[in-house]
């Protein structure tokens, strides 16, 4: 009778093992299928020396709810190859192709169409990310109920250049995160951020339904400077924005000649292209007092108004470059 008793007992004790079990595993994935999906979106063109560091921090991040997109926008290089070689191994790993070459804010837009994740992270094909940031910033963005969550950049000379120095001190300077935790943007602190960390679209993780309700989008311009116009509309819808210090871009710059005359002119005229294209924005979206407003406090910030206001030798300088550049 009591071996009878014992044997009834271990059964009664493994079903309750067993129960827990089950229930614990139903747990765990019921937390994990809660994870919100963050759609990483990544341009590519003609980084093969690059992608493989940037691909390599995307796929080992901590968060693993990551849908991985990445444009290829008809480079001439191995670059999608390498992403091939990767999407094979990594099924969150996407790839979309343009026909021809469209640029960085048409290659943004294409991933942003075709994500099907809650948020938006951008992440240009040549950076990379520390391996913790994506899971950080979701955590913040599910205290704070952000609109954009904002972590800090690291700038770097691209293969170590020395020629780089003084503009890794400018830009180091202008993105690094130093304001309040969260708050909203408004009329009074448009311009500091406009001038400061919303320099670059990349670092920052945006709720996509604030970019669709708003119709946020990159201009579809073949241009350089297409991170200031998306992140001036952006900043015109007055989001809660919250800032952590954790540095989660690692931003490469790479050399240029600034006194290349094809380099100056095409940043300039490529950066009057952007912002022609959010005062368009700026004109469909709000009533005539309020857009009127936004522009005065674009082109009145530190960043902006040497598009508008020209001193006489930087005009007589810029015309010379322009005649020279046809000519030459």
């Amino acid at each position: 009778m009591r071996r009878f008793a014992n044997r009834f007992d271990l059964i009664h004790c493994f079903k309750n093992y067993f129960f827990i079990l089950i229930i614990s595993l139903f747990c765990f994935n019921v937390s994990a299928n809660n994870e919100r999906k963050v759609s990483v979106i990544i341009p590519v063109y003609n980084v093969e020396k690059y992608i493989r560091e940037c691909l390599d921090s995307v796929i080992n991040q901590t968060y693993k709810n990551l849908e991985i997109i990445c444009v290829d926008d008809c480079g001439t290089d191995n670059s999608v190859k390498i992403i091939e070689e990767y999407a094979k191994k990594d099924r969150r790993i996407k790839i979309f192709r343009h026909d021809k070459n469209m640029g960085a804010g048409k290659a943004r837009n294409t991933g942003v169409q075709d994500s099907s994740g809650e948020y938006i992270f951008f992440l240009d094909s040549d950076d990379y990310l520390n391996l913790n940031i994506i899971e950080l910033m979701v955590r913040n963005q599910n205290e704070t109920n952000a609109d954009i969550v904002v972590s800090n950049t690291e700038v770097f000379a691209s293969d170590g250049d020395t020629a780089v120095e003084n503009r890794l001190k400018d830009a180091g300077r202008l993105l690094r995160v130093a304001l309040k935790e969260c708050y909203r943007i408004n009329s009074d602190n448009f311009q500091q951020n406009a001038d400061f960390v919303f320099g670059i679209a990349c670092g920052k993780l945006y709720k996509k339904d604030f970019l669709i309700k708003n119709n946020i989008w990159h201009t579809n311009k073949n241009i350089v400077y297409e991170d200031g116009g998306f992140s001036l509309k952006v900043l015109s819808n007055f989001p809660l924005v919250s800032f952590i210090k954790d540095t989660g871009i690692n931003y490469r710059i790479h050399p240029y000649s600034t006194t290349h005359n094809s380099m100056v002119l095409k940043r300039r005229d490529d950066a009057k292209t952007a912002l022609k294209d959010y005062f368009q924005y700026l004109d469909q979206q709000f009533e005539k007092d309020i857009a009127e407003k936004l522009k005065k406090l674009t082109t009145e910030s530190w960043r902006y108004k040497r598009f508008f206001k020209l001193s006489i030798p930087s005009l007589i300088v810029y015309w010379i470059l322009k005649i020279r550049s046809y000519i030459f």
